[in-house]
């Protein structure tokens, strides 16, 4: 018999050892980038916040304590912001 985990409502806090910390921020898709590095840091104050153009070519490992920030010609937000 399989059992399924539901996530909690929008699936962006994180289950594990750290504390429940948000793991992703899609209320941020359209803000500008201080707001977004605001919010970030205030629910993950440890977090190393990294600003690219959408569509760069990043690498693959997993960091826990980064969230890439992808942002539009606008300087706007234009993907989720997830850690990593």
């Amino acid at each position: 018999m399989s059992s399924v985990v539901k996530k909690p409502e929008g699936g962006n806090t994180d289950t594990g050892d750290h504390h429940n910390q948000k793991t992703e921020w899609p209320e941020l898709v359209g803000k500008s980038v201080e707001e977004a590095k605001k919010v970030i840091l205030q629910d993950k104050s440890e977090a190393q916040i990294v600003v690219l153009p959408v569509g760069t070519v990043v690498t693959r490992e997993y960091r826990i304590d980064r969230v890439r920030l992808f942002v539009d010609s606008l300087d706007k937000i234009a993907q989720v912001p997830r850690v990593g």
